[in-house]
């Protein structure tokens, strides 16, 4: 009988956890990555995300996500985002953001999430959209050097 309350306690302890973890994925509408070459990602190399349909209208938050790796060489990156909302087929209105973002803080510690890369999120922008809506977003980086080695990939969120 003991051991059935125990078992009883654990699946239910087990089902919380579950649904408290899943909270953050059920407001996610979009989340992708797009590789960058790691030796170099090269500035005239746009990246591209297609956010084809919304499918419940609200308040929806874009985020750029950036995975750096341990080599990155500079503290700081520099990145130009444009977003273009599109309601009912047709450019309902662009957006064009150029953001910094802090790869290390001050004494060279790393910032964001991870282990053997560091994801780093920054909110764009706050857009309210209804089903059916969609849009599209390019990402470039805007620093001095062409060639800019020491990033993983570079992704876009869009969260309710």
């Amino acid at each position: 009988m003991r051991n059935n309350i125990l078992h009883a306690w654990l699946c239910a302890i087990a089902m919380l956890l579950a649904s408290l973890s899943s909270c953050d994925t059920a407001d996610t509408a979009y989340h992708h990555y797009c590789d960058v070459n790691q030796e170099g990602w090269v500035n005239r190399d746009t990246l591209r995300f297609s956010v084809d349909t919304i499918r419940r209208f609200g308040d929806y938050v874009t985020y750029v996500c950036v995975r750096t790796l341990p080599d990155y060489p500079y503290r700081n990156l520099s990145l130009t985002v444009e977003q273009t909302n599109i309601t009912k087929g047709k450019s309902a209105g662009k957006m064009r953001k150029t953001i910094k973002l802090n790869v290390t803080d001050k004494e060279g510690i790393r910032q964001g999430n991870g282990i053997t890369y560091h994801t780093i999120e920054v909110p764009l922008y706050k857009n309210w959209f209804g089903p059916g809506d969609s849009l599209r977003v390019t990402v470039s980086h805007n620093m001095s050097r062409e060639s800019l080695p020491g990033l993983m990939a570079v992704g876009i969120k869009l969260k309710r």
